[in-house]
């Protein structure tokens, strides 16, 4: 099954347009992203684990709108989350969620 699954998506080259499959993916990150309570969300989360109540504080947001956002980055399996005790922990999911954000800042380094 996996030479089956190869033949239908190869591997494709560094700087390769994205797949058709792909673009609806892209989409949808890129949107969840577009959003600056969510990225500076994701931007804290670069450094490592944090709790709700840690994210509330770094990032100067209420609870509510920490959690709502927190929501929509784990709908769009941007950030896990784990419970311990009373406590909520949030990580990024995937490490190219970095390099996409290393990306955006190098697009925006000539314009600040």
């Amino acid at each position: 099954m996996g030479i089956e699954k190869a033949k239908r998506n190869p591997p494709v080259p560094a700087g390769a347009p994205l797949r058709e499959s792909e673009i609806e993916r892209s989409a949808e990150i890129l949107k969840a992203l577009a959003n600056a309570a969510r990225l500076r969300l994701v931007n804290i989360l670069v450094g490592g684990e944090r709790s709700v109540t840690e994210l509330c504080r770094l990032s100067g947001m209420k609870q509510s709108l920490v959690s709502q956002q927190l929501k929509n980055l784990r709908l769009n399996e941007i950030v896990a989350c784990r419970k311990e005790l009373s406590s909520v922990y949030y990580r990024l999911k995937d490490p190219h969620v970095v390099t996409m954000l290393n990306c955006l800042k190098q697009c925006g380094r000539d314009r600040v």
